[in-house]
């Protein structure tokens, strides 16, 4: 049951204030009613009815907006939580009210895919009134934002005119000059592997081989038959004493283009590190380079294999079976690789 106040202590302008303010909370409750039938020009009419009746209030130019939000009417839905904000502040409203219309007008931006004006609306309504519901909202928008504004960056012709410049700096031995275009154009045409190719090389100029490796990589994941990324990839192994991998990758360029001269030379250089480098090495290098490709899962799987453990202890126990089994080509590649890696000492 409804609890009748007792008005008999108010004076006349505060008892036609009460009555102002409960002839228009009931019009409001019928726009309610209107609008969850979703009658919702009835429910507008209502809601207007309560505004005439006290303009002071907020909270009926939000349901206003509502409303029209329902109605994907947007820019109506955003004037009416401006309108709402302005009597709002005119009037004291409480702070959880007006955080409520500009996290409204934020989620009317996003429909209207107006990101970065929604994530205003949140910041606004934060400083209004913190709550982790805005917070979470705000958070989707940005990363929306980051992926559109990512997306929309993209444009290939754009991408080869900063490509273009960072060849004009690489030339000129401008490397962080280069850099800065190439990744430019990385970021305009991100499924373009001449281009990650180009920012490789000149990464290993600033002798940054992590991310040179990192760029060769994805070249060659955007398109394997690029012979160019696969020599890089040979350089850069070699760079870091990964042998093994190099001889793979300049290998795997020649299947590709047997009269590649870039991975032809790699593959003689890298060779002859094999057969001599080794010999020049202290062995705190060789240990060194031992457990960098003890860590290498192709390595780790090679020495797994019970026919490639037999092949070794046959090279000190049984040589004529050793060399039996080096003239399978397999197998002979997968001691090579041993070899390659340091995990293998020749004698």
């Amino acid at each position: 049951m409804e609890v009748e106040e007792d008005l008999s202590n108010l004076s006349p302008e505060e008892l036609k204030k009460k009555e102002t303010e409960k002839e228009a909370r009931l019009k409001k409750e019928e726009g309610n009613g209107l609008y969850k039938a979703k009658k919702f020009e009835e429910a507008l009419a209502a809601y207007d009815e309560a505004i005439a009746i006290d303009p002071t209030c907020m909270t009926f130019l939000l349901n206003k907006a509502a409303v029209y939000f329902s109605m994907k009417k947007y820019d109506e839905c955003l004037e009416e939580c401006n309108k709402g904000i302005e009597v709002g502040k005119e009037n004291m409203a409480p702070f959880e009210d007006r955080a409520k219309a500009y996290t409204r007008c934020a989620k009317a931006y996003q429909k209207k895919k107006d990101l970065g004006k929604a994530i205003e609306m949140c910041k606004a309504a934060q400083l209004e009134c913190y709550s982790k519901d805005t917070q979470r909202l705000m958070k989707t928008m940005e990363l929306d934002k980051k992926k559109r504004d990512k997306f929309n960056y993209q444009d290939a012709e754009k991408a080869e005119e900063a490509k273009q410049r960072g060849n004009d700096f690489f030339r000129e031995k401008k490397f962080p000059e280069a850099i800065a275009e190439y990744e430019d154009a990385v970021k305009r045409a991100p499924k373009d592997a001449p281009i990650r190719n180009n920012l490789s090389a000149a990464l290993t100029k600033i002798m940054d081989f992590n991310g040179a490796k990192t760029q060769v990589e994805m070249a060659i994941e955007l398109d394997p038959t690029y012979t160019k990324a696969w020599a890089r990839k040979g350089d850069i192994e070699c760079a870091f004493k990964e042998h093994h991998k190099a001889l793979d990758s300049y290998k795997k360029g020649l299947a590709l283009d047997p009269t590649n001269a870039s991975c032809k030379e790699g593959l003689r250089k890298v060779t002859q590190q094999i057969n001599y480098g080794r010999a020049n090495m202290t062995d705190e290098q060789k240990q060194e380079q031992k457990a960098r490709a003890m860590a290498d899962p192709d390595i780790q799987a090679i020495l797994q294999d019970p026919i490639v453990q037999q092949t070794l202890r046959d090279f000190g126990e049984n040589p004529n079976a050793a060399q039996q089994a080096m003239r399978d080509p397999g197998m002979s590649e997968k001691i090579q690789k041993l070899i390659a890696a340091g995990v293998v000492e020749t004698a």
